[in-house]
Protein backbone atom coordinates (compact mmCIF):
# COMPACT_ATOMS: atom_id res chain seq x y z
CA UNK A 1 0.00 0.00 0.00
CA UNK A 2 1.34 3.59 -1.11
CA UNK A 3 0.49 6.34 1.76
CA UNK A 4 -0.41 8.43 -1.08
CA UNK A 5 -3.15 6.31 -2.13
CA UNK A 6 -3.96 5.48 1.44
CA UNK A 7 -8.11 6.90 2.14
CA UNK A 8 -7.12 8.32 5.40
CA UNK A 9 -4.20 10.42 6.11
CA UNK A 10 -2.65 11.55 9.77
CA UNK A 11 -3.41 14.20 11.52
CA UNK A 12 -2.10 16.99 13.33
CA UNK A 13 -4.06 16.92 16.09
CA UNK A 14 -7.47 15.67 17.31
CA UNK A 15 -10.87 17.43 17.69
CA UNK A 16 -11.46 19.33 21.15
CA UNK A 17 -14.10 16.83 21.76
CA UNK A 18 -12.27 13.75 21.69
CA UNK A 19 -10.99 14.03 25.26
CA UNK A 20 -9.72 10.43 25.77
CA UNK A 21 -6.06 10.10 25.12
CA UNK A 22 -6.31 6.76 22.95
CA UNK A 23 -8.68 7.77 21.41
CA UNK A 24 -6.72 10.96 20.28
CA UNK A 25 -3.97 8.64 19.11
CA UNK A 26 -6.15 6.55 16.94
CA UNK A 27 -7.30 9.58 15.43
CA UNK A 28 -4.13 11.10 14.91
CA UNK A 29 -2.76 7.71 13.43
CA UNK A 30 -5.83 7.33 10.62
CA UNK A 31 -7.44 4.79 12.67
CA UNK A 32 -10.81 6.06 13.85
CA UNK A 33 -12.68 8.94 12.56
CA UNK A 34 -16.15 9.81 15.23
CA UNK A 35 -19.86 9.77 13.79
CA UNK A 36 -22.86 10.36 16.00
CA UNK A 37 -23.47 9.54 19.69
CA UNK A 38 -20.07 8.66 20.88
CA UNK A 39 -19.28 5.73 17.66
CA UNK A 40 -16.95 5.50 15.54
CA UNK A 41 -15.69 4.26 11.85
CA UNK A 42 -12.58 1.95 11.50
CA UNK A 43 -10.90 3.17 8.89
CA UNK A 44 -8.33 0.96 6.65
CA UNK A 45 -5.98 0.61 8.69
CA UNK A 46 -7.81 -0.04 11.53
CA UNK A 47 -9.41 -2.68 9.42
CA UNK A 48 -7.02 -4.72 8.45
CA UNK A 49 -5.68 -5.14 12.14
CA UNK A 50 -9.54 -6.14 12.46
CA UNK A 51 -9.05 -8.62 9.70
CA UNK A 52 -5.89 -10.33 11.51
CA UNK A 53 -7.91 -10.63 14.33
CA UNK A 54 -10.81 -12.64 13.17
CA UNK A 55 -8.33 -14.86 10.84
CA UNK A 56 -6.60 -15.29 14.23
CA UNK A 57 -9.52 -16.59 16.08
CA UNK A 58 -11.14 -18.60 13.43
CA UNK A 59 -8.34 -21.07 13.49
CA UNK A 60 -9.46 -21.42 17.08
CA UNK A 61 -13.35 -21.29 15.85
CA UNK A 62 -12.87 -24.31 13.87
CA UNK A 63 -11.07 -26.19 16.75
CA UNK A 64 -14.21 -25.32 18.58
CA UNK A 65 -16.26 -26.46 15.62
CA UNK A 66 -17.93 -23.77 14.85
CA UNK A 67 -19.69 -22.43 12.09
CA UNK A 68 -19.88 -19.11 10.82
CA UNK A 69 -23.29 -17.54 9.91
CA UNK A 70 -23.88 -14.52 8.29
CA UNK A 71 -26.80 -11.99 6.80
CA UNK A 72 -28.25 -9.67 9.48
CA UNK A 73 -26.70 -7.85 12.32
CA UNK A 74 -29.69 -8.46 15.00
CA UNK A 75 -29.82 -11.80 15.18
CA UNK A 76 -32.77 -13.71 17.30
CA UNK A 77 -30.49 -16.40 18.17
CA UNK A 78 -32.89 -18.33 20.28
CA UNK A 79 -35.71 -18.81 17.09
CA UNK A 80 -33.34 -20.01 14.95
CA UNK A 81 -32.33 -22.62 17.84
CA UNK A 82 -35.47 -23.99 18.08
CA UNK A 83 -36.50 -24.26 14.45
CA UNK A 84 -32.83 -25.59 13.39
CA UNK A 85 -32.01 -28.22 16.71
CA UNK A 86 -34.45 -31.35 17.47
CA UNK A 87 -32.18 -33.89 18.63
CA UNK A 88 -29.06 -34.37 20.91
CA UNK A 89 -27.29 -35.98 18.29
CA UNK A 90 -26.68 -32.49 16.48
CA UNK A 91 -25.38 -31.45 20.06
CA UNK A 92 -23.28 -29.39 21.06
CA UNK A 93 -23.69 -27.12 18.16
CA UNK A 94 -21.94 -24.20 17.77
CA UNK A 95 -22.00 -21.03 15.54
CA UNK A 96 -20.58 -17.50 14.99
CA UNK A 97 -21.45 -14.56 13.25
CA UNK A 98 -20.11 -10.80 13.16
CA UNK A 99 -22.28 -7.22 13.62
CA UNK A 100 -21.26 -3.60 14.49
CA UNK A 101 -19.54 -2.83 11.36
CA UNK A 102 -18.02 -6.61 11.54
CA UNK A 103 -16.01 -5.25 14.71
CA UNK A 104 -17.59 -7.60 17.37
CA UNK A 105 -17.85 -11.41 17.06
CA UNK A 106 -20.86 -13.51 18.38
CA UNK A 107 -19.93 -16.97 19.71
CA UNK A 108 -22.65 -19.44 20.95
CA UNK A 109 -22.74 -23.10 21.77
CA UNK A 110 -26.12 -25.20 22.63
CA UNK A 111 -25.47 -27.96 24.93
CA UNK A 112 -27.35 -30.79 26.18
CA UNK A 113 -26.84 -30.17 30.45
CA UNK A 114 -25.82 -27.47 32.03
CA UNK A 115 -22.10 -30.04 32.72
CA UNK A 116 -21.61 -29.88 29.34
CA UNK A 117 -22.21 -25.89 29.23
CA UNK A 118 -19.90 -25.10 32.21
CA UNK A 119 -17.37 -27.14 30.53
CA UNK A 120 -17.78 -25.12 27.30
CA UNK A 121 -17.61 -21.82 29.53
CA UNK A 122 -14.31 -22.96 30.28
CA UNK A 123 -13.07 -23.40 26.49
CA UNK A 124 -14.23 -20.48 25.42
CA UNK A 125 -12.47 -18.27 28.44
CA UNK A 126 -9.18 -20.21 27.02
CA UNK A 127 -10.23 -19.19 23.64
CA UNK A 128 -10.56 -15.81 24.92
CA UNK A 129 -7.55 -15.23 27.02
CA UNK A 130 -5.45 -17.11 24.53
CA UNK A 131 -6.74 -13.76 21.86
CA UNK A 132 -6.23 -10.95 24.29
CA UNK A 133 -2.40 -12.73 25.01
CA UNK A 134 -2.45 -12.85 21.08
CA UNK A 135 -3.77 -9.27 20.60
CA UNK A 136 -1.44 -7.89 23.40
CA UNK A 137 -4.16 -7.04 25.52
CA UNK A 138 -4.02 -7.48 29.50
CA UNK A 139 -7.77 -6.74 30.44
CA UNK A 140 -9.27 -6.46 33.83
CA UNK A 141 -12.46 -8.57 34.57
CA UNK A 142 -15.70 -7.57 36.02
CA UNK A 143 -19.13 -9.11 36.96
CA UNK A 144 -22.11 -8.27 34.67
CA UNK A 145 -25.33 -8.53 34.49
CA UNK A 146 -26.99 -12.51 34.66
CA UNK A 147 -23.60 -14.09 36.32
CA UNK A 148 -21.83 -12.84 33.08
CA UNK A 149 -18.30 -12.65 33.28
CA UNK A 150 -16.87 -8.98 31.41
CA UNK A 151 -13.16 -8.26 30.28
CA UNK A 152 -12.48 -4.75 30.24
CA UNK A 153 -9.69 -2.08 30.00
CA UNK A 154 -9.58 1.13 32.45
CA UNK A 155 -10.24 3.94 30.00
CA UNK A 156 -11.32 7.08 32.19
CA UNK A 157 -12.96 9.13 29.38
CA UNK A 158 -15.18 6.29 28.36
CA UNK A 159 -18.73 4.96 29.29
CA UNK A 160 -18.35 1.84 30.84
CA UNK A 161 -18.69 1.97 34.52
CA UNK A 162 -16.88 -0.51 36.68
CA UNK A 163 -17.13 -0.14 40.48
CA UNK A 164 -14.68 -2.26 42.26
CA UNK A 165 -13.22 -2.48 45.21
CA UNK A 166 -9.47 -4.47 45.85
CA UNK A 167 -11.28 -8.09 45.75
CA UNK A 168 -14.37 -6.99 43.80
CA UNK A 169 -15.85 -5.43 40.29
CA UNK A 170 -18.84 -4.97 38.65
CA UNK A 171 -20.55 -3.03 35.97
CA UNK A 172 -22.65 -0.36 37.67
CA UNK A 173 -25.68 -2.57 36.30
CA UNK A 174 -24.90 -5.71 37.84
CA UNK A 175 -23.13 -4.17 41.08
CA UNK A 176 -24.35 -5.43 44.49
CA UNK A 177 -23.19 -3.79 47.83
CA UNK A 178 -22.41 -5.20 51.67
CA UNK A 179 -25.76 -4.68 53.64
CA UNK A 180 -24.71 -5.19 57.37
CA UNK A 181 -26.99 -7.90 58.82
CA UNK A 182 -29.55 -7.07 60.95
CA UNK A 183 -30.06 -8.60 64.76
CA UNK A 184 -31.51 -11.86 64.40
CA UNK A 185 -34.35 -12.09 66.50
CA UNK A 186 -37.24 -14.25 66.95
CA UNK A 187 -40.78 -13.01 65.26
CA UNK A 188 -42.71 -10.29 67.32
CA UNK A 189 -46.11 -9.44 67.19
CA UNK A 190 -47.84 -6.94 64.94
CA UNK A 191 -48.14 -3.47 66.66
CA UNK A 192 -49.83 -0.82 65.24
CA UNK A 193 -48.89 2.56 66.30
CA UNK A 194 -49.45 6.49 65.23
CA UNK A 195 -46.35 8.07 63.78
CA UNK A 196 -47.82 11.89 63.00
CA UNK A 197 -46.27 13.83 60.20
CA UNK A 198 -43.79 10.74 59.27
CA UNK A 199 -43.93 9.88 55.68
CA UNK A 200 -40.28 9.70 54.83
CA UNK A 201 -37.86 6.94 56.58
CA UNK A 202 -35.89 9.98 58.01
CA UNK A 203 -38.68 11.14 59.84
CA UNK A 204 -39.99 7.73 60.79
CA UNK A 205 -36.92 6.59 62.21
CA UNK A 206 -36.02 9.66 64.08
CA UNK A 207 -39.51 9.63 66.17
CA UNK A 208 -39.27 5.49 67.01
CA UNK A 209 -35.70 6.28 67.71
CA UNK A 210 -34.59 3.39 65.57
CA UNK A 211 -32.50 3.35 62.84
CA UNK A 212 -33.44 3.26 59.53
CA UNK A 213 -32.38 -0.36 59.00
CA UNK A 214 -34.90 -1.21 61.34
CA UNK A 215 -37.66 0.29 58.32
CA UNK A 216 -39.34 -0.95 55.01
CA UNK A 217 -39.00 1.50 52.47
CA UNK A 218 -42.09 1.46 49.77
CA UNK A 219 -42.09 2.72 46.31
CA UNK A 220 -44.63 2.39 43.93
CA UNK A 221 -44.02 2.08 39.73
CA UNK A 222 -46.19 1.62 36.98
CA UNK A 223 -45.38 -0.33 34.04
CA UNK A 224 -49.33 1.43 32.29
CA UNK A 225 -50.51 -2.30 32.78
CA UNK A 226 -49.09 -3.26 36.57
CA UNK A 227 -48.49 -1.76 39.72
CA UNK A 228 -45.52 -2.58 40.79
CA UNK A 229 -44.96 -2.31 44.94
CA UNK A 230 -40.98 -2.04 45.26
CA UNK A 231 -39.48 -2.57 49.16
CA UNK A 232 -36.28 -2.11 50.55
CA UNK A 233 -34.52 -1.81 53.45
CA UNK A 234 -34.93 1.79 54.68
CA UNK A 235 -30.65 2.53 54.73
CA UNK A 236 -30.37 1.25 51.54
CA UNK A 237 -31.45 2.85 47.73
CA UNK A 238 -33.52 1.05 45.09
CA UNK A 239 -32.25 0.79 41.51
CA UNK A 240 -34.84 0.90 38.94
CA UNK A 241 -32.80 -0.98 36.21
CA UNK A 242 -32.89 -4.30 38.50
CA UNK A 243 -35.86 -4.11 38.96
CA UNK A 244 -36.89 -4.13 35.33
CA UNK A 245 -34.83 -6.78 34.76
CA UNK A 246 -35.64 -9.04 37.78
CA UNK A 247 -39.78 -8.49 36.16
CA UNK A 248 -38.74 -8.39 32.20
CA UNK A 249 -40.46 -5.16 31.68
CA UNK A 250 -38.82 -2.27 29.35
CA UNK A 251 -40.43 0.83 31.32
CA UNK A 252 -41.22 2.34 34.48
CA UNK A 253 -42.88 5.22 35.73
CA UNK A 254 -43.74 6.19 39.47
CA UNK A 255 -47.18 5.14 40.07
CA UNK A 256 -49.85 8.18 40.84
CA UNK A 257 -51.54 8.23 44.07
CA UNK A 258 -54.64 7.10 42.28
CA UNK A 259 -52.67 3.85 41.22
CA UNK A 260 -51.50 3.45 44.45
CA UNK A 261 -54.89 3.61 46.32
CA UNK A 262 -56.21 1.21 43.73
CA UNK A 263 -54.24 -1.55 45.31
CA UNK A 264 -54.73 -0.43 48.71
CA UNK A 265 -51.90 1.28 50.38
CA UNK A 266 -51.70 4.67 50.82
CA UNK A 267 -48.83 7.25 49.97
CA UNK A 268 -46.45 7.83 52.37
CA UNK A 269 -47.46 5.05 55.07
CA UNK A 270 -47.75 2.29 52.57
CA UNK A 271 -47.45 -1.57 53.38
CA UNK A 272 -47.57 -4.22 51.19
CA UNK A 273 -49.99 -6.43 53.86
CA UNK A 274 -53.19 -6.34 52.79
CA UNK A 275 -52.74 -4.65 49.71
CA UNK A 276 -54.31 -6.41 46.55
CA UNK A 277 -53.19 -6.54 42.72
CA UNK A 278 -49.65 -5.44 42.53
CA UNK A 279 -46.64 -7.16 42.02
CA UNK A 280 -44.67 -7.22 45.27
CA UNK A 281 -40.93 -7.12 44.49
CA UNK A 282 -39.05 -7.72 47.92
CA UNK A 283 -35.04 -6.85 48.29
CA UNK A 284 -33.48 -9.69 49.93
CA UNK A 285 -32.32 -7.13 52.97
CA UNK A 286 -35.74 -7.68 53.55
CA UNK A 287 -35.96 -11.03 54.09
CA UNK A 288 -33.24 -11.27 56.15
CA UNK A 289 -34.16 -8.22 58.65
CA UNK A 290 -36.64 -9.52 61.15
CA UNK A 291 -39.30 -6.69 62.70
CA UNK A 292 -39.09 -4.38 60.55
CA UNK A 293 -41.02 -0.82 60.52
CA UNK A 294 -44.15 -0.69 57.71
CA UNK A 295 -46.32 1.63 56.50
CA UNK A 296 -50.07 0.61 58.11
CA UNK A 297 -51.81 1.94 54.94
CA UNK A 298 -53.30 4.06 57.49
CA UNK A 299 -52.46 7.82 56.96
CA UNK A 300 -50.59 8.75 60.09
CA UNK A 301 -49.56 5.28 61.02
CA UNK A 302 -47.06 2.38 61.17
CA UNK A 303 -46.66 -1.32 61.96
CA UNK A 304 -44.10 -2.68 64.26
CA UNK A 305 -42.65 -6.24 63.50
CA UNK A 306 -43.42 -7.04 59.88
CA UNK A 307 -41.67 -10.38 58.72
CA UNK A 308 -41.54 -11.98 55.56
CA UNK A 309 -43.03 -14.14 54.96
CA UNK A 310 -45.32 -14.56 57.75
CA UNK A 311 -46.98 -10.96 57.41
CA UNK A 312 -47.17 -10.94 53.82
CA UNK A 313 -45.80 -13.21 50.41
CA UNK A 314 -43.65 -10.95 47.97
CA UNK A 315 -43.46 -12.08 43.90
CA UNK A 316 -40.42 -11.83 43.87
CA UNK A 317 -37.57 -11.62 45.93
CA UNK A 318 -34.31 -10.60 44.88
CA UNK A 319 -31.23 -7.53 44.80
CA UNK A 320 -33.09 -4.70 43.90
CA UNK A 321 -30.55 -2.04 45.96
CA UNK A 322 -28.54 0.63 44.27
CA UNK A 323 -24.80 0.05 44.68
CA UNK A 324 -23.04 3.52 45.05
CA UNK A 325 -19.56 4.67 45.09
CA UNK A 326 -18.57 4.76 48.96
CA UNK A 327 -20.92 1.96 49.95
CA UNK A 328 -18.73 -0.99 51.45
CA UNK A 329 -17.59 -3.87 48.74
CA UNK A 330 -20.36 -7.21 48.77
CA UNK A 331 -18.13 -9.60 51.03
CA UNK A 332 -17.90 -6.42 53.70
CA UNK A 333 -14.00 -5.68 52.51
CA UNK A 334 -12.81 -2.48 50.83
CA UNK A 335 -15.33 0.26 49.60
CA UNK A 336 -16.63 0.72 46.27
CA UNK A 337 -14.86 3.19 43.67
CA UNK A 338 -16.05 4.10 40.13
CA UNK A 339 -13.70 3.48 36.94
CA UNK A 340 -14.55 4.01 33.40
CA UNK A 341 -13.38 1.49 30.49
CA UNK A 342 -14.00 0.26 27.63
CA UNK A 343 -15.64 -3.59 27.36
CA UNK A 344 -13.79 -6.47 25.47
CA UNK A 345 -15.79 -8.83 26.02
CA UNK A 346 -18.39 -10.70 27.68
CA UNK A 347 -19.09 -14.64 28.40
CA UNK A 348 -22.42 -15.43 29.75
CA UNK A 349 -23.23 -17.94 32.19
CA UNK A 350 -25.28 -21.08 30.79
CA UNK A 351 -28.57 -20.47 30.11
CA UNK A 352 -31.86 -22.28 29.21
CA UNK A 353 -33.45 -21.23 26.01
CA UNK A 354 -37.22 -21.54 25.62
CA UNK A 355 -35.89 -24.03 22.06
CA UNK A 356 -36.35 -27.68 22.76
CA UNK A 357 -34.45 -30.63 22.02
CA UNK A 358 -35.61 -34.95 21.94
CA UNK A 359 -32.72 -36.39 24.52
CA UNK A 360 -31.64 -39.91 24.22
CA UNK A 361 -34.58 -41.23 25.78
CA UNK A 362 -36.94 -39.15 23.59
CA UNK A 363 -37.33 -36.80 26.42
CA UNK A 364 -38.30 -33.30 25.69
CA UNK A 365 -35.56 -31.00 27.33
CA UNK A 366 -34.33 -26.99 27.04
CA UNK A 367 -31.35 -26.56 25.10
CA UNK A 368 -28.80 -24.86 26.94
CA UNK A 369 -26.83 -21.83 25.59
CA UNK A 370 -23.74 -20.55 26.53
CA UNK A 371 -22.47 -17.37 25.14
CA UNK A 372 -19.41 -15.30 24.26
CA UNK A 373 -19.23 -11.93 22.62
CA UNK A 374 -15.86 -9.95 21.72
CA UNK A 375 -15.58 -6.34 20.69
CA UNK A 376 -12.80 -6.78 18.32
CA UNK A 377 -12.58 -2.48 17.59
CA UNK A 378 -12.07 -1.81 21.40
CA UNK A 379 -9.39 -4.98 22.22
CA UNK A 380 -7.40 -3.13 19.01
CA UNK A 381 -7.95 0.62 21.22
CA UNK A 382 -7.27 -1.31 24.13
CA UNK A 383 -4.01 -2.38 22.15
CA UNK A 384 -2.77 1.39 21.61
CA UNK A 385 -3.64 2.22 25.27
CA UNK A 386 -0.96 -0.45 26.05
CA UNK A 387 1.92 -0.02 23.61
CA UNK A 388 2.37 3.32 23.00
CA UNK A 389 4.78 6.32 23.09
CA UNK A 390 5.21 10.08 23.19
CA UNK A 391 5.82 9.78 19.35
CA UNK A 392 2.69 7.52 18.96
CA UNK A 393 1.59 4.07 18.26
CA UNK A 394 4.05 1.16 19.05
CA UNK A 395 2.31 -2.16 17.68
CA UNK A 396 3.07 -5.82 18.21
CA UNK A 397 3.63 -7.42 15.48
CA UNK A 398 1.05 -10.55 15.98
CA UNK A 399 -1.46 -7.15 14.85
CA UNK A 400 -0.18 -4.49 13.67
CA UNK A 401 -2.13 -3.18 10.09
CA UNK A 402 1.03 -3.22 7.88
CA UNK A 403 4.41 -4.92 9.32
CA UNK A 404 7.05 -2.59 7.33
CA UNK A 405 6.69 1.33 7.25
CA UNK A 406 9.28 1.88 4.28
CA UNK A 407 10.11 5.60 4.16
CA UNK A 408 10.98 6.61 0.27
CA UNK A 409 12.87 9.58 0.25
CA UNK A 410 12.88 11.37 -3.71
CA UNK A 411 10.97 8.15 -4.47
CA UNK A 412 10.29 10.11 -8.09
CA UNK A 413 14.32 9.44 -8.71
CA UNK A 414 14.78 6.19 -10.79
CA UNK A 415 17.55 4.60 -8.70
CA UNK A 416 15.72 4.79 -5.56
CA UNK A 417 12.25 3.40 -7.34
CA UNK A 418 14.91 0.43 -8.62
CA UNK A 419 16.00 -0.36 -4.49
CA UNK A 420 12.50 0.25 -3.43
CA UNK A 421 10.87 -2.52 -6.07
CA UNK A 422 13.88 -4.71 -4.40
CA UNK A 423 12.79 -3.98 -1.19
CA UNK A 424 9.48 -4.45 -1.61
CA UNK A 425 9.91 -7.89 -3.37
CA UNK A 426 12.17 -9.05 -0.27
CA UNK A 427 9.15 -8.46 2.25
CA UNK A 428 6.75 -10.17 -0.33
CA UNK A 429 9.26 -12.86 -0.56
CA UNK A 430 9.27 -13.27 3.22
CA UNK A 431 5.56 -12.69 3.76
CA UNK A 432 5.66 -9.31 4.99
CA UNK A 433 3.22 -6.58 3.96
CA UNK A 434 4.46 -2.88 4.02
CA UNK A 435 3.11 0.93 3.88
CA UNK A 436 5.32 2.56 0.89
CA UNK A 437 5.61 6.59 2.19
CA UNK A 438 5.91 7.96 -1.08
CA UNK A 439 4.96 11.55 -0.58
CA UNK A 440 6.80 14.38 -1.49
CA UNK A 441 7.65 15.38 2.16
CA UNK A 442 10.50 16.22 3.86
CA UNK A 443 12.31 13.10 5.52
CA UNK A 444 11.02 14.66 9.11
CA UNK A 445 7.62 14.81 8.28
CA UNK A 446 7.64 11.06 7.60
CA UNK A 447 9.50 10.01 10.31
CA UNK A 448 7.51 11.49 12.52
CA UNK A 449 4.15 9.68 10.83
CA UNK A 450 6.20 6.48 10.80
CA UNK A 451 6.25 6.77 14.47
CA UNK A 452 2.86 7.90 14.84
CA UNK A 453 1.44 4.97 12.60
CA UNK A 454 3.92 2.79 14.94
CA UNK A 455 4.52 -0.06 12.17
CA UNK A 456 6.77 -2.18 14.09
CA UNK A 457 9.72 -1.99 10.96
CA UNK A 458 11.00 1.27 9.51
CA UNK A 459 12.97 0.82 6.12
CA UNK A 460 14.38 4.05 4.53
CA UNK A 461 15.49 3.89 1.15
CA UNK A 462 17.00 7.88 -0.42
CA UNK A 463 19.46 8.73 -2.10
CA UNK A 464 22.31 8.60 0.14
CA UNK A 465 21.69 4.80 1.52
CA UNK A 466 21.56 4.06 -2.66
CA UNK A 467 24.65 5.27 -3.42
CA UNK A 468 26.19 2.91 -0.57
CA UNK A 469 24.21 0.48 -2.33
CA UNK A 470 22.34 -0.25 1.09
CA UNK A 471 19.02 1.17 3.08
CA UNK A 472 18.33 2.03 6.58
CA UNK A 473 16.64 -0.12 8.81
CA UNK A 474 15.05 0.01 12.63
CA UNK A 475 12.63 -1.15 14.72
CA UNK A 476 10.01 1.03 16.16
CA UNK A 477 11.48 0.49 19.56
CA UNK A 478 15.23 0.93 18.81
CA UNK A 479 17.08 4.01 18.99
CA UNK A 480 18.75 4.37 16.41
CA UNK A 481 18.99 2.95 12.16
CA UNK A 482 21.11 0.52 10.94
CA UNK A 483 22.46 0.23 8.22
CA UNK A 484 21.90 -3.15 5.70
CA UNK A 485 23.51 -4.08 2.25
CA UNK A 486 20.74 -3.90 -0.24
CA UNK A 487 21.82 -7.89 -0.98
CA UNK A 488 21.13 -8.69 2.35
CA UNK A 489 17.64 -7.00 2.96
CA UNK A 490 15.91 -10.36 2.85
CA UNK A 491 18.04 -12.00 4.96
CA UNK A 492 17.79 -9.92 7.83
CA UNK A 493 14.23 -10.10 7.00
CA UNK A 494 14.31 -13.46 7.94
CA UNK A 495 16.35 -13.13 10.98
CA UNK A 496 13.57 -10.81 12.46
CA UNK A 497 10.46 -12.52 11.85
CA UNK A 498 12.64 -15.79 13.09
CA UNK A 499 13.41 -17.39 10.21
Amino acid sequence: MRYSQLFAKTKRDAPADITDETLRLAFRAGLIRPLERGQFIYLPLAANVIAQMLAMLRGDLRELGAQEIRGTPQLDFQALAAAELYSYKHMPARVYWRSGGVTRLHLVSLETSFDTANETVQAFEKTARDFFEYAGVEPQVARDVGDARMWYAIAPQLNLEILKSDSYAATRAAATLFKAPAPQEPPLPLEQVETPHCDTIEALARFLNVPASRTAKALFYSTGEQIIFAVIRGDLQIDEEKIKRALGVQTLRWATDDEIARVGATPGYASPIHTRGAIIIVDDSIVNSPNLVAGANKAGYHILNTNVPRDYKPNVVTDIALARVGDTAPMGNGTLELVRGVALGTLSAPRALDANFLDVNGKTQKQIAVSMELNLGAILLAHLAAHHDDKGIVWSRSIAPYDAYIVALNADKPEVADALEKVDDALTLAGLESLIDDRNESAGVKFNDADLIGLPLRITIGPKTVAQGAVEIKTRTEPSARVVALEAVGDELNKWIGI
